[in-house]
């Protein structure tokens, strides 16, 4: 016998089934020497399941969220636990217990907890850091709750980060896409001259030539937060790092997208270069600029020490310097596990954002 899938066939013996001779029905054209089979019909799939189940995108990207949360929990207490120890192994006293006698420094001991097996401290720490008890700051601020001032501090930071956020976006996206439609053209070859003097020029040289910039030209250089125009100075310094490398992204990127076989086709389509620029090649060329973007936020969150100590803020960077001056172990560590964790969150949401927006990714995910 042969197989054989014939539609018209396969109508003829559902009506005629074990009687052929039903009037009506000619079976005349009906071979009988082949088997007809009826392919299985699709079941319609409940909406519900389609968007919920197992197989849906809503399901595969909350197990990934699921799993990236407990590997940032496996990470994140890895990080706490050597840096504990590493600062615990720093020889010396906390600053606050200088002058005085033995019998005052026992007291003070007992009375923080500093004459415990270190083990004991070790699970201490971790509780009370889950319960958002930093502890007290040991040389800056004696006996003084480290949660009382240190916030302060990051609003400062992020304040001036966000505004060298919106300068990189304003600054660095529009001029890396004038520098990579004209790819081998003077501005595209200006830009790069540019791009490699300010990439050979440390941070710290760039901010003391933007305050003696400041200092001739009369634009406030001393930082207050009450005054909006002496974020400039700062936010400049901060975001010129940034701006070059979404410049360098977005021209390599482009030029990528200007030399690929689809943008040949689109030119002999009699599209523009502009026309496919716009609607074509701009968001695959700035979509890891979109990944790249956590990494920004979190540089400029935390800040940075030289910028900081240069236009004498008063924020997380500069802190981190006073209390390795003053040898203030329990700042350094919160600060140190601060910033780790800050790092594996920019991380993990650059990933998330892996997943979201590229839709290559998500199909090599099922």
């Amino acid at each position: 016998m042969t197989l054989k899938n014939d539609g018209e066939h396969r109508r003829d013996l559902l009506k005629i089934g074990a009687n052929p001779s039903i009037q009506g029905i000619s079976t005349k054209n009906i071979d009988y020497n082949y088997i007809y089979t009826i392919p299985p019909t699709k079941k319609k799939k409940n909406p519900l399941f389609k968007h919920l189940g197992i197989d849906s995108f809503f399901f595969r990207f909350s197990k990934k969220i699921v799993k990236i949360f407990f590997e940032f929990v496996i990470v994140a207490w890895i990080v706490a636990t050597l840096v504990f120890l590493l600062i615990d192994s720093i020889p010396g006293e906390p600053g606050f217990l200088d002058g005085l006698n033995e019998a005052q420094k026992t007291a003070e001991k007992q009375l923080y907890g500093l004459d415990l097996p270190q083990a004991q401290r070790y699970f201490n720490y971790l509780w009370n850091f889950i319960n958002f008890d930093f502890g007290i700051s040991y040389s800056l601020r004696p006996r003084v709750e480290i949660s009382d001032f240190i916030w302060q501090r990051f609003f400062t930071s992020f304040s001036i980060g966000i505004v060298s956020v919106i300068l990189t976006l304003l600054v660095g996206v529009p001029l890396g896409i004038a520098v990579g439609k004209n790819p081998g053209k003077f501005f595209d070859n200006l830009a790069t001259v540019w791009i490699a003097i300010f990439s050979s020029i440390p941070s710290l040289v760039f901010a003391i030539f933007l305050l003696i910039f400041g200092q001739k030209a009369g634009i406030p250089y001393i930082f207050d937060i009450q005054d909006f125009s002496t974020f400039v100075l700062p936010a400049i310094a901060l975001s010129i790092g940034s701006v070059i490398s979404y410049v360098r992204y977005i021209r390599f990127e482009l030029n990528n997208e200007l030399n690929s076989m689809h943008a040949k086709f689109a030119y002999l389509k009699n599209l523009t270069r502009n026309r496919f620029v716009w609607t074509h090649a701009l968001k695959a060329s700035l979509f890891p600029i979109a990944t790249f973007f956590p990494l920004v936020v979190l540089g400029s969150f935390i800040g940075s020490i030289f910028v900081e100590k240069i236009f004498l803020i008063t924020g997380s960077g500069g802190i981190m310097i006073d209390a390795i001056q003053s040898k203030d172990n329990n700042i350094i560590l919160f600060l140190v596990i601060i910033y780790s964790l800050l790092t594996i969150i920019s991380y993990t949401l650059r990933d998330i954002s892996y997943e979201l927006l590229d839709p290559r990714i998500r199909r090599r995910a099922k």
